[in-house]
Order: C-alpha cells, then structure tokens, then sequence
C-alpha cells in the first residue's frame, strides 16, 4: 500500500487515468476498448489514445477489399491505393518505402538474355572500362557469362587499339594484334586468352613510360645520307613529341 501511494503521488507519470469501456449492441461483436493514458511532466500532460488491434471480421474484410481490389482496372487500383497512402502516417509511408525498394530494382543484364536480347546486354556492358567490367564479371554468374560470351575483353582490347598509337604499336610489336578485328572463329582464343592479355599490355606500357622518365632506353643513331639537306631533321611528330 505505501507503494501504491508513493507511485501515485509522484508528478511526472501517472497512469490508468482513466479508461472508457464502449460496448456495442450487437451481441456478436466483442466490446472494443480505447485505454486512455495521461503522461506528465509536472507542468503540462497528454493524453494518448491507444487504440486494440482489430479483431473479428478483419480477415473477411480484408479478403473481400482484394477481392473488389482486383475486379478493378489498373488506373483504378493506383488511384485506391493512392488514396490509402494519403491516410497514413508518416510511419507507414517509411514502412512502404522499404517493401517497395526491392520491388523496384531489376537486373536488366539477366532480364535481357531470358527474352532473347543477349546482343542488347553485351552491347551495354561493352561501354565499361577495365575496372568496371572487372566488377561487374563478380556481380553473379549470368554477369559472367555474357562478358565471357560476348568477348567484351576482346572488344575492350580493340577500341584501346584503335583510339591509343601506344596500343596499336604495341600490338604490331608483341604480335597480338593477329587476335583482334576478326569474327569470332571456332578455334580462337576464348574471352579467359584476353581477359589474362589485357593486365599484361597495361604492364607493358607502365614498363615503357617508366623508362621514358627514369632514362632507361636504348638509343639507336640512324646514319641518313642525303644530297642536299645532309641530314634528316624529323621523321614524325605530333602536338607533344617530334622523332
């Protein structure tokens, strides 16, 4: 009893303030109770209403909501449940928003070949660098199979060569260029030959500009004999080097 009375007396919380019994008429249906709670501060309260769950019909009115729900056209269904997002609290819209998240993502690389769209798929992932299409061979195994498929380090290859001189002259000088610009044959090398060629030509030309800086290169004299000029002043240049 002094326990009660302490807890009673105490101003900043009071509970079981008061408690509102509503019984409807209908001896079918159970009672539904609204507790009300008063919380204090000491110098202002609020009342909360905590309502129960709901009981009962909530399954059959539930079922017959999808029911009519689906006997509806699309506009009609999105415009019910814009309706019912409008009525919620922001609690819900967050809890929505976490169920629709992954709803809304598609893996379009794996959706394309399913409806026969491989070229589509390979065409896409053809415009990723070296680093991306490391990246994305580890996304799943589908990702994999349509780079190595597709030949998209081969073709990642060929582009290096026809837009970089360096690329080009080293394939002349290594001989791989015999692998590139050409239709896939039967007995070629397969997309592992290239995707293990591609770290070596980035090896190759780190090793080649690192000379170039540090003075490691061989310089070889060209003995020119010409009649009037005695001498070759260029043999090519361009907007940072002349030769």
């Amino acid at each position: 009893m002094c326990a009660l009375r302490c807890l009673q007396s105490m101003p900043s919380v009071r509970c079981l303030q008061n408690t509102s019994v509503m019984e409807d008429q209908n001896e079918d249906e159970s009672p539904k109770k609204n507790t009300l709670w008063q919380i204090s501060n000491g110098t202002s309260s609020v009342i909360v209403s905590r309502k129960r769950p709901s009981e009962g019909n909530y399954e059959k009115e539930k079922d017959l909501c999808i029911k009519y729900f689906d006997q509806w056209s699309e506009s009609d269904q999105v415009e019910f449940v814009e309706h019912l997002i409008s009525r919620m609290c922001h609690y819900q819209h967050g809890h929505i928003n976490s169920y629709l998240k992954p709803m809304l993502q598609r893996d379009f690389i794996t959706a394309l070949p399913e409806q026969g769209l491989d070229h589509i798929a390979e065409n896409i992932l053809s415009y990723l660098d070296a680093r991306s299409l490391c990246a994305a061979e580890l996304v799943c195994k589908e990702w994999q199979r349509v780079i190595s498929e597709g030949m998209l380090w081969k073709k990642l290859i060929e582009r290096m060569v026809r837009t970089d001189p360096l690329w080009k002259g080293l394939s002349e000088r290594r001989c791989w260029d015999q692998y590139l610009f050409k239709n896939r044959p039967t007995d070629g090398p397969p997309n592992s030959f290239y995707r293990s060629l591609y770290p070596k030509i980035i090896q190759d030309i780190e090793t080649i500009e690192s000379n170039w800086r540090c003075g490691r290169h061989n310089l070889q004299r060209i003995q020119c004999r010409s009649e009037n000029s005695k001498g070759v002043y260029c043999l090519q240049y361009d907007d940072e080097k002349i030769i």
